[in-house]
């Protein structure tokens, strides 16, 4: 920031894709160089710190850190967005989420899949079981399958009749070439059709790409209206000005929660509600 400027000011000044507002919104405060409160303009010149520290995680796996121009810009538009929605709703709730300084692709999908488990099994009526892991040849109808062999499934919904309701795959991220687990698919669509195959994601880039391609059965988006905030802000053109489209966080969600529901971007809630809905069914 210049001496004397504001926020404002410096948001058109610098041709920002995203908007202060947005963190401010979310509970992060911001300071000029010399560590004074930016209630109203800069004391000093020079760099903006932010309180809490301002940490975005890597939402687009095709754009390096080492990006400029418009790549840049919209990269870091995104995932700062995300981060402003996240916050808050975290706020919001009262919440506690500890934020390690790295993680593995490998350990950020078991832990997706760990949440899927707790949730579902937290949602869904007494005496349903959601089972992971669980070997194809334990499930009635591939048990003597020749070519079923010893692969696993992501997660198993059982209700309380013991009916087998759904096969789910958790996939943190999405790619057309392993966007199915083929392995398992296979088996079951040939000897239990009746078993819908369905998958959950938390893919941000290729969210549009899951809902209009992927060919599970059904599939669902761990944070819909996040995804469609992201795709929103990165479809701004250089041109344009977020701060103008939206001014505030408040109009940023509305935005994803429209984009989301335009692309059949469905939750987590909805995955419930379909599995439920299985008992109505003879």
């Amino acid at each position: 920031m210049l001496q004397g400027e504001t926020l404002t000011e410096a948001c058109d000044r610098l041709d920002l894709g995203w908007n202060p507002a947005w963190l401010s919104a979310a509970g992060f405060s911001a300071y000029d160089s010399a560590g004074t409160a930016l209630e109203e303009t800069a004391h000093t010149a020079g760099k903006v710190v932010w309180e809490p520290a301002v940490r975005t995680c890597r939402l687009d796996d095709k754009v390096p850190d080492t990006a400029s121009g418009i790549r840049h810009r919209r990269r870091v538009s995104g995932e700062l967005a995300v981060l402003a929605i996240w916050a808050r709703t975290v706020t919001e709730r009262s919440m506690q989420v500890p934020r390690p300084l790295e993680q593995s692709g490998g350990t950020r999908g078991a832990l997706f899949r760990d949440l899927l488990i707790y949730f579902l099994q937290r949602s869904l009526p007494d005496g349903w079981q959601v089972r992971h892991e669980v070997p194809l040849t334990h499930i009635r109808g591939l048990h003597m399958r020749r070519d079923v062999g010893d692969r696993k499934s992501d997660i198993l919904i059982i209700d309380s009749g013991h009916r087998l309701v759904a096969a789910l795959s958790s996939k943190w991220t999405w790619r057309s070439d392993r966007g199915t687990e083929a392995a398992q698919m296979v088996p079951l669509t040939r000897y239990r059709p009746d078993v819908p195959y369905a998958m959950a994601t938390a893919e941000f880039p290729r969210a549009a790409s899951v809902a209009r391609e992927s060919i599970e059965d059904r599939t669902y988006h761990l944070c819909p209206g996040w995804a469609g905030a992201w795709m929103a802000v990165n479809e701004l053109p250089p041109e344009a000005s977020a701060r103008d489209r939206w001014p505030d966080l408040a109009s940023l969600m509305r935005e994803g929660d429209s984009r989301a529901e335009a692309l059949a971007l469905n939750g987590l809630e909805v995955l419930v509600e379909d599995l439920k809905n299985s008992g109505d069914i003879l």
